[in-house]
């Protein structure tokens, strides 16, 4: 990733895209946000806490589908601590400024995941 000391609304934006990848290697249902969809007032702490509380649901569904899905799943799990804002999780409504910081964080992260991953992700 690009930046050497991203901001916490950038790791926020990344571990969204890493749970969306997660969500999509244990079911192709629906696809993930587009980037634009954060250039609103949003609470980066609101947006991640659904797909956090769905993380063991989408390893066990990702082990079951077994193959090349489970062994992406473990390599986006084990990637998951760095992606954490270092302090916790911004819980505010986001500026103009830190919208634009999450939504490129999770545009970069969701543009790596499809690279490394492709035709996994549906």
């Amino acid at each position: 990733m690009a930046d050497a000391t991203p901001s916490d609304h950038t790791r926020s934006g990344r571990l969204l895209a890493a749970l969306w990848t997660l969500r999509l290697l244990a079911t192709p249902e629906g696809p993930p946000p587009e980037p634009g969809e954060f250039l609103s007032k949003k609470v980066p702490e609101h947006l991640l806490d659904e797909e956090l509380s769905r993380l063991a649901d989408h390893l066990v569904r990702a082990r079951n589908r077994g193959g090349a899905h489970w062994e992406a799943a473990v390599t986006v799990y084990r990637e998951l601590p760095d992606l954490l804002p270092p302090s916790r999780l911004p819980h505010d409504t986001m500026s103009p400024r830190e919208q634009a910081a999450f939504s490129a964080g999770y545009a970069e992260r969701l543009a790596h995941d499809r690279k490394e991953f492709g035709e996994l992700l549906g």
